[in-house]
């Protein structure tokens, strides 16, 4: 009957992704700055083509849209695809934007594919489940289907972690090590943090060397650096880009930053915890284990404090950024693109000492309903989105005059304004509840609610086969009967 049951559950599982990923594909969105970005594109090529390598538009200070030059200020994981496609022949907007929605799409399926292939690798096949529920419930159930980057550079990051914690080839190691660096000119520190995470990981469960792997990683990282670093010349004429000294693009002041930070995980406007409480939960639950356990021989801390550093210090750097969401988008955006790969490490790291914990949040049956009752809840403002974009627009037009950003209405004005809507406003997430009404949005949720619930199932079978496997493994083991030898002779029992 189990297995029956299984297989159901599997095939929901299944067939809900698949829905997600043919929706996505067939129905783009093109959204934020992509425009900007193609522009920008092309403006580089212009550069090229002319010979100016240098500070190629460049004007020194921010212009309406807050550029300085005509390159834009965009990393490189998007416009190299564009420029691969734009020689290949790909000609006007309609075609790049359609490859650049097609690789957010290959973002999450590539996530997904990698996290079964490294966690059936490690023997933490059962922790997939728990992968899929954080999937079915994040942002990315909207974010998938558009052009925003940052579905891809979840697929980067994933690439990353699981070229390390395999570990893959030193090459492909290092090939990694360029996509993840390429993400943002901010990540070069979290991506070293991650990859070296991932390595010792790996060690750990091998117990092989990764000096190689190391040397490919580092090498990929400088690779990616200096790429980005000239691709700044030839827009800035700098190595670094000047926004990290542009005050109008920064919070101001200690106080600013650290209400900025807590909004950046609470916010009911825009708060992790709020988006995407499954994967928040998850990591600081693994991380929680990995510290309040540490005295325990089968217990490492290190990656613990690795994982919270890096999400300590991520949230007070988009915190000092002028809009630590990436808002006029719905959510966390830039936060986005780091769940799936510290969930994959946390789980790699812990997913043994959280097998308990877990299965009493799922066991008995009433509380597994729960579970997935709260986490279908903060999800239908995602799905809603999925099937009316536009409805989060309005959470923007509260304010009477709407936020005007701080190089064109002055920084203290802004951050006054923003404060207001990110605490007090009504929240972005009942304007994404509007999609759920439509045919499209009712349809989805059935499917979503599916896929979770099947995840949830399959999660607590499998890992109720684990615990029952762990249980009579110990009440297997006996003491071996001590033999007692003198000058290589057994002694006779019988004495």
């Amino acid at each position: 009957m189990r297995t029956n049951a299984s297989r159901v559950a599997l095939l929901a599982v299944a067939g809900s992704f698949a829905f997600l990923v043919a929706v996505w594909i067939a129905i783009p969105w093109t959204s934020g700055d992509t425009p900007f970005v193609l522009d920008g594109s092309n403006a580089f090529l212009t550069c090229l083509s002319n010979h100016v390598y240098s500070a190629c538009g460049y004007t020194g200070h921010l212009n309406f849209w807050g550029l300085m030059t005509s390159v834009g200020d965009w990393p490189l994981f998007q416009h190299v695809p564009d420029l691969i496609a734009i020689g290949l022949g790909a000609d006007g907007h309609a075609a790049r934007t359609r490859i650049l929605e097609l690789l957010s799409v290959a973002g999450i399926v590539v996530s997904v594919v990698l996290a079964w292939f490294v966690l059936f690798r490690a023997g933490q096949r059962a922790w997939f489940w728990a992968f899929m529920v954080v999937v079915f419930s994040s942002p990315f159930v909207w974010y998938a289907r558009t052009t925003a980057g940052e579905a891809l550079a979840t697929g980067l990051l994933v690439c990353l972690v699981a070229a390390t914690v395999l570990p893959a080839h030193p090459v492909l190691v290092g090939l990694a090590a360029v996509g993840a660096v390429w993400t943002k000119e901010t990540s070069y520190p979290f991506v070293a943090a991650l990859g070296l995470l991932g390595l010792v990981l790996a060690r750990r469960r091998t117990g092989k060397p990764i000096r190689a792997h190391v040397i490919g990683g580092t090498v990929g990282f400088a690779a990616g650096i200096v790429a980005a670093s000239l691709f700044n010349v030839v827009r800035y004429g700098k190595v670094i880009s000047p926004n990290f000294w542009e005050s109008d693009l920064h919070t101001p002041g200690l106080a600013r930053k650290l209400e900025y930070s807590v909004a950046v995980l609470v916010s009911p406007s825009g708060g992790m915890f709020v988006f995407w409480p499954a994967a928040c939960i998850l990591v600081l639950a693994a991380c929680a284990v990995g510290l309040l356990w540490r005295k325990r021989p089968d217990v490492d801390a290190r990656p613990a404090l690795v994982i919270l550093a890096v999400i300590v210090v991520l949230t007070f750097g988009f915190a000092s950024w002028w809009t630590p969401f990436g808002w006029s988008a719905i959510g966390p955006r830039l936060a986005l693109p780091w769940g799936l790969p510290l969930v994959l490490l946390a789980l790699l790291a812990y997913g043994d000492n959280l097998r308990e914990l877990v299965l009493g949040a799922l066991v008995p049956g009433w509380r597994l309903l729960l579970v997935f009752a709260v986490v279908l809840a903060f999800a239908l403002p995602n799905i809603g989105t999925m099937w009316r974009p536009n409805a989060t627009g309005r959470f923007f037009s509260q304010q009477n005059p709407p936020c005007d950003a701080p190089w064109r209405g002055g920084v203290a004005k802004w951050n006054h304004c923003q404060h207001q809507q990110m605490w007090f406003d009504r929240p972005m997430p009942l304007y994404g509840l509007h999609g759920i009404r439509t045919a499209g949005g009712a349809a989805t949720t059935l499917v979503v609610a599916l896929g979770l619930l099947g995840s949830l199932l399959l999660l607590r079978d499998r890992l109720s086969l684990e615990a029952q496997g762990v249980r009579q493994g110990r009440r297997g083991r006996t003491p071996a009967r001590p033999e007692v030898r003198s000058a290589g002779l057994q002694t006779d029992p019988a004495r």
